[in-house]
């Protein structure tokens, strides 16, 4: 099969993979019973990392060699002085992207009343992560959920293999539970045919995808997700099935030159099977803003906007009868794609944009982009006369920081905003240039909701020092065309009196039940909710095959394909 696909729209958070190989036991850890009575000197249970280091401490005089394990290396090992704590968790065992999505529950007792804790996790490696500080309760008793998507947002397939558990106060009290990290192997294998394309070949000839492993003649489900978060369901209406020796093959092809840049999903499920793949789309020849589009008014009303013919625009400057695409950006930052036109034999063409009632006030962009040579037109005007939206600032404290301050608990930068409509929910993330989520102190994501006095305030700071670059704070909120999406440039630099490494350290805790526990996913997601409405194109040109041709709007991303 071969379909034309563009991208569209932005929607949240995160894509499913699972799999990975079995890893080995490599920890230390003691046998004793955690409601053991036994003396300080004689604990031998595993707490933090922090302790490994303690050459130094005592000399012998004479000495030919240390008890040890032949062939063996320590990774964790007790404190020197601290009282043993009775750990547990809800599961003993728990598959790798489990770990990830929601987690395990660990409770101790026996700790110092309104004490911080710190927990983390030893891989049988000898990898250790580390969340945010937690509080005990009046009652010496800590239970908090803990995942690594709020310490390793990115790696759906934490180390399999042996893990530990370990929990340690700041009265001097340790503890820990062992907990095994099996792997799920990908039943269903999936590739690319080439691994990676650019943006003006994707034009040209398309992606194969080939998927082997199914059972015969069985439904696939196929989910595709964009570099942007967005993810789509492929072929919902094909009724894709593998062939009788449970294979499958489907062929990608864009209609345009602007595919998104990055890394691009290829997601399977079928039955109690599934597998995923990536593969690459790099950017094309460079892109110029040499066209021309105006709009017949600099300013609107909300009423007029609603009625048509709404707001006229004429473009010029393109090729004669070129093909282009239609974004209009909202005051919020909300962007919706409003499909392909073509010009006439001139390289121009007149078109109009009527809008969904209650959008907000502001200044509103349109951009007119050549599908096939990506050159494009910039055009704004503004929209009045809806007091009850406003058009709401949000911004940064700061547009640099230090990797120090930015991971500084008493510093950080704020994201803050007025005029935002009341009882809006944010959720915002801190990317990288390869649109990476990096762990904040309170998660992958923080989360804040606006009071009735329209004002957003939320403090960032991240759970470990970043490597020096630009970063993006990216905020979401709202939903349909008078929803926020915004995002702000964040410069890091390295700190004045210290290197700051370009490998991201080890981290430190973060409070995982600050942030919404991801969804227990099963294999039949729930249906999408239908997408608000949108700013239409009106009316449309010319018939032609590939015009108004787009996929349906985004998807939210589900924790598993879609079916």
């Amino acid at each position: 099969m071969k379909k034309p696909w563009i991208a569209a729209g932005a929607a949240l958070v995160a894509v499913l993979v699972v799999g990975g190989t079995a890893g080995t036991v490599a920890v230390a850890q003691s046998g004793i019973p955690a409601t053991s009575t036994l003396s300080d000197s004689s604990v031998g249970a595993v707490a933090s990392a922090i302790d490994l280091d303690r050459a130094g401490s005592f000399v012998l005089a004479e000495s030919e060699d240390t008890a040890s394990i032949e062939g063996s290396r320590l990774v964790a090992s007790a404190p020197e002085t601290s009282t043993v704590l009775p750990v547990s968790l809800d599961v003993t065992s728990i598959e790798q992207y489990w770990l990830w999505a929601s987690g395990v529950e660990v409770t101790a007792h026996g700790l110092t009343p309104g004490a911080d804790v710190e927990i983390g996790i030893v891989f049988s490696s000898g990898v250790t992560k580390h969340w945010a500080p937690v509080r005990a309760d009046e009652n010496g008793t800590l239970v908090t959920r803990v995942r690594t998507l709020d310490v390793d947002p990115e790696n759906t397939r934490p180390e399999a293999g042996l893990a530990q558990i370990t929990v340690r106060s700041s009265a001097g009290e340790a503890g820990s539970a062992l907990l095994d990290v099996t792997a799920t192997t990908d039943v269903i294998t999936v590739s690319s045919d080439p691994a990676t394309i650019s943006q003006d070949e994707f034009l040209d000839k398309p992606v194969t995808i080939h998927a082997s492993g199914f059972a015969p003649m069985t439904k696939v489900f196929f989910n595709l997700g964009m570099p942007d978060t967005t993810m789509f369901a492929v072929g919902e209406n094909e009724g894709l099935h593998s062939d009788e020796n449970g294979d499958f093959s489907y062929q990608l092809q864009m209609n345009s030159v602007n595919s998104q840049v990055g890394t691009w999903l290829m997601s399977f499920v079928s039955d109690d099977r599934s597998g995923s793949a990536t593969f690459q789309v790099t950017a094309g020849a460079a892109r110029t803003p040499d066209k021309k589009v105006t709009p017949a008014r600099s300013e609107i009303s909300v009423a007029d906007f609603v009625a048509e013919p709404g707001m006229r625009f004429a473009l010029e400057g393109f090729l004669p009868f070129d093909t282009y695409e239609l974004l209009l950006t909202t005051s919020r930052g909300y962007t919706a794609s409003l499909g392909i036109s073509r010009t006439n034999g001139e390289g121009r063409h007149s078109n109009a944009i009527t809008s969904p009632k209650g959008i907000p006030e502001g200044e509103y962009t349109v951009t007119a982009r050549s599908t096939t040579t990506g050159d494009y037109a910039i055009g704004t005007f503004r929209v009045t006369g809806n007091p009850d939206a406003p058009a709401s600032e949000v911004s940064l404290s700061a547009g640099s920081v230090t990797a120090g301050s930015l991971a500084d608990s008493t510093k950080g930068v704020f994201l803050s905003g007025r005029d935002v409509t009341p009882g809006t929910s944010f959720r915002v993330s801190l990317r990288n240039g390869a649109w990476e989520r990096q762990p904040l102190l309170v998660g992958a994501d923080a989360y804040a909701t606006v009071g009735d006095d329209g004002r957003l305030a939320l403090q960032l700071v991240t759970l470990q020092r970043l490597a020096p670059g630009t970063y993006t704070v990216w905020a979401e909120g709202g939903g349909g065309a008078a929803a926020y999406n915004v995002q702000l440039p964040l410069e890091v630099t390295a700190d004045a009196t210290s290197t700051t490494p370009s490998v991201a350290p080890e981290t430190r805790l973060a409070p995982v039940e600050e942030a919404p526990a991801l969804p227990q996913p099963t294999p039949d997601a729930s249906e999408s909710p239908a997408p608000a409405p949108a700013p239409s194109v009106s009316p449309t040109p010319i018939p032609d095959a590939i015009e108004n041709h787009v996929p349906n709007p985004a998807l939210p991303v589900p924790t598993v394909p879609a079916r």
